[in-house]
């Protein structure tokens, strides 16, 4: 997602720090839960209190999922895997690395947007 820069105007990510233009602070960044959700355990945790229908959503919580056309998270070795299975089978990374809470922020993202749609 999108958002513009408070100090200079430019476009940026709603998980961005700071504007890769201006180096200014990003003061509305985009978090879990207020940055109170940062590990895939605390998502789930979260998930489940606020019932989210993850399965009817097709987002796969700690799962190499490989079914079409769904989402999900896991963790492989030191690295967490955000992924997109496609309708045709293929499959996006969206993102692959060591930070824990930027991976859960991009699921999380993904779960916000669809609750949106679905008028959760």
């Amino acid at each position: 997602m999108k958002i513009r820069c408070n100090y200079c105007g430019a476009y940026m990510e709603a998980t961005d720090k700071v504007c890769a233009n201006c180096a200014g602070s990003n003061d509305d960044k985009v978090s879990v839960g207020g940055n109170k959700v940062n590990t895939l355990e605390g998502l789930k945790a979260y998930c489940t209190r606020r019932k989210v229908p993850l399965k009817g959503m097709h987002i796969h919580l700690d799962e190499d999922y490989r079914e079409p056309k769904a989402y999900g998270i896991y963790k492989d070795g030191d690295n967490f895997i955000v992924y997109k299975n496609k309708s045709d089978g293929t499959r996006s990374i969206r993102y692959e690395g060591k930070d824990e809470a930027y991976a859960v922020n991009e699921i999380y993202l993904k779960i916000r947007d669809l609750m949106v749609e679905g008028g959760l």
